[in-house]
């Protein structure tokens, strides 16, 4: 059987749409067949026997995008392998506080229906790219920036999202030979 996985995101200045499309070339890679796709365009898994769903994490929640799919696609999911994903700048630095913070908004992501329990969900850190910003936003972060030593720059760790990725595969794998 050929597995199909479907990732599907939404991306605020893109770095969630590159991180979605390292995965989906990660996967294709490893013979899986894989579709990357934006959120707003997807309307029908029935074609797909796993979903991996992916969003920055914005003013301490999921993009509301991603949680309104999950919740619209509900009844769906919850018969098939989910994992969700989430990038955020909080996790630019690794400490305690940071880690407590990204478990806060894993356990969001837990409870945002009854019936969908992702399998996993990955925790990426994201880009800071003031030029993809609108002032009023870019402004605000280079405040904030300087006042926690946050530098511009990419912080993703290409290693760990590819080991996400391929510990994901395994378990979608495992979950379906189960049924």
């Amino acid at each position: 059987m050929e597995l199909r996985i479907l990732i599907a995101y939404v991306s605020g200045y893109g770095s969630t749409a590159e991180v979605a499309q390292e995965m989906g070339k990660h996967l294709t890679e490893g013979g899986i067949s894989v579709t990357v796709s934006p959120l707003p365009h997807i309307d029908n898994l029935a074609q797909y026997d796993a979903v991996i769903i992916g969003g920055a994490i914005r003013y301490d929640r999921w993009m509301p995008v991603a949680r309104e799919f999950v919740k619209k696609h509900e009844s769906h999911l919850a018969k098939i392998p989910v994992a969700y994903f989430f990038n955020c700048l909080a996790l630019a630095r690794r400490t305690e506080e940071t880690e407590n913070k990204a478990n806060q908004y894993a356990h969001q992501l837990m409870a945002l229906t009854d019936q969908v329990k992702p399998l996993s969900i990955g925790r990426f850190a994201g880009v800071l790219d003031y030029t993809k910003m609108p002032f009023f936003l870019r402004m605000i972060f280079k405040v904030f920036g300087s006042i926690v030593g946050l530098q511009e720059g990419d912080y993703r760790d290409w290693q760990a999202i590819h080991q996400w990725t391929k510990d994901v595969e395994v378990q979608f794998v495992e979950v379906l030979k189960e049924n």
